[in-house]
Formats: C-alpha cells, sequence, structure tokens
C-alpha cells in the first residue's frame, strides 16, 4: 500500500449485496478489484424478498435451509446459478459469502452494512418489477446506513480504478462527507476534478480552506469547474459535465428532505442514482 493511501481513512471492509440480477458477476467483479487494491474483504451478501438474514457459507449450502423456510423453488434456482456463474464453482480469496434468511430484508442488510467501510450496490431502476428488491430500497439503505455506497451501473464499463473522477460539490453535510469517504479513490487517481454551482465564489469561511484547498492538503489538486446559480436540473448538467471531463466515477452527497420525509430522495439524487452510466459514489 502507498504511503499516500496510509494519510487517509483505509477501506478494509466492504459490502457487495448480490441478488439474481446479471450485474451481480459485475458488482462482484468490482468489489473483488477494489478489495485487492486496498487490502480489503468482501462480504457478498446475498439479499432478495422474501428472504430474511444471513448465515455463513455458500449460498448453495444454505439453499435445504431456505426451502424449509417456504422459499419459492425458483429463487433457490436463482441463488444456485447465481453462484455457479460467478464462481464456477471455486472458492474466491477475500470474498466470504452471507445471505438473508429469518430477518426483514433491508434490517438485514443495514446491520451488516453499519459494521463495514464501504457498500458495493447496483442500480435499482423503479420501472422494473421483475427485481429482487423492494422499490426505494438502495434509498433506504444508505439513508439508514449512513454510509458510503459506490452504485454500479447496469450498462456500460465500471472501473475498479478510476483515473479520472468528478466531484459535485456544494457547503453540505452530505458532500463533505461524501468527500471524505472517496478520499482513499482520489488520491489514487491521476485527475479530479470538482463542480460547484453557486452564486458565491468557492471559499473558506474566516480564512478556513476551501474545498480546493482541502483537497490539495491530502496530495490531490483539482480542476475546478465554478458555475453559476444551481440549475432546474442539475443531475443533466452533471452528466454533461462528467462526460465532457471523462469521469470514470462522480462523487456526490445524498440528499433527503428532512426527516419527516427522509425516505424521499432530492430529484438530482434520486435521477442519477437510476440512470448514471458510470459508478456513483454517495454517502447521505
Amino acid at each position: 500500500m502507498s504511503q499516500r493511501l496510509a494519510t487517509v481513512n483505509p477501506i478494509r471492509t466492504i459490502l457487495m449485496l448480490a441478488d439474481s440480477s446479471p450485474r451481480t458477476a459485475t458488482r462482484l467483479t468490482i468489489a473483488r478489484e477494489l478489495a485487492e487494491r486496498h487490502d480489503a474483504e468482501v462480504t457478498a451478501l446475498f439479499a432478495a424478498t422474501p428472504l430474511h438474514a444471513e448465515t455463513d457459507g455458500r449460498f448453495g449450502a444454505v439453499a435445504g435451509a431456505v426451502a424449509a423456510i417456504d422459499e419459492p423453488d425458483l429463487r433457490a434456482q436463482a441463488r444456485n446459478r447465481l453462484l455457479h456463474d460467478i464462481t464456477g464453482g471455486e472458492e474466491l480469496s477475500r470474498v466470504r459469502w452471507a445471505e438473508v434468511v429469518r430477518e426483514p430484508v433491508l434490517q438485514a442488510v443495514v446491520q451488516h452494512a453499519l459494521c463495514t467501510d464501504l457498500l458495493v450496490l447496483g442500480q435499482r431502476d423503479p420501472s422494473t418489477p421483475q427485481h429482487d428488491l423492494p422499490p426505494g430500497f438502495i434509498e433506504s439503505l444508505l439513508i439508514e446506513s449512513g454510509k458510503p455506497a459506490l452504485i454500479v451501473p447496469d450498462a456500460g464499463i465500471a472501473s475498479s480504478a478510476p483515473e479520472c473522477m468528478l466531484v459535485a460539490w456544494k457547503p453540505s453535510r452530505e458532500a463533505a462527507r461524501a468527500v471524505t469517504a472517496a478520499l482513499p479513490f482520489l488520491v489514487q487517481a491521476r485527475e479530479v476534478h470538482v463542480a460547484s454551482w453557486s452564486r458565491n465564489a468557492v471559499v473558506g469561511a474566516a480564512g478556513g480552506l476551501d474545498i480546493v484547498g482541502h483537497l490539495k492538503a491530502h496530495g490531490i489538486t483539482p480542476v475546478l469547474h465554478q458555475r453559476g446559480h444551481e440549475p432546474r436540473s442539475i443531475g443533466d448538467e452533471l452528466s454533461a459535465l462528467a462526460a465532457q471531463v471523462g469521469a470514470q466515477w462522480v462523487v456526490m452527497g445524498c440528499y433527503g428532505h428532512g426527516r419527516l420525509r427522509e425516505q424521499v430522495l432530492g430529484g438530482a439524487t434520486r435521477s442519477l442514482m437510476h440512470t448514471a452510466r458510470w459508478p456513483l459514489l454517495m454517502v447521505h
């Protein structure tokens, strides 16, 4: 591990959410490559409605127990086929398998997430009914766990070692936490861009550090894209800038609308979470 990496929050545990979708194999590849680069371990957690909590071991080892609690045969078949497609029946280094069996699926996954450094998740298209997890699951997981999540797109090529990263910055708790979570990756990137939509210059208060100064303190020299007032569709603007600079990952906060409506995320957050074509590192 490089000396630069040792100066930022290390990643030692990664939770990868597995389901019966074909993109699970891609997510597992990304998670394993991240584990190799950061000397971490991966827990591949199979979570799908109506499964409910964890058990140690391989998916196939729990098929009988799950069938005993009236899981449909199709679910067990999908799980076993997934395991075979991913591993070819072989053990994977740096990976342990777990499964939701008895508890409510969101509660079980949140409990796992609370004790991990990074989540690796997939996109959940609300218009696609065949997904194993309920609508709003990913949003609820980010809100309930407060942990950083790398959301891997359903389409396109996702890199585990981004050379170009784009940070969506605003002076907020969520954006600050996202930057902190991204530091282990930002220090390894060849190029870092920071986008900010504000009528005021992005400068530190009372002589303190601004976002550029904060990143420079970590050995990162970003390119600042200072825009005017926040546009109506900031998601579209961010996507256009990501394409323009060739960003392979985008870092941003995950925003809600207050405690009484915290299950409802902001428009830009929800739009990018479901439509982005590059990995999205988010924190609520």
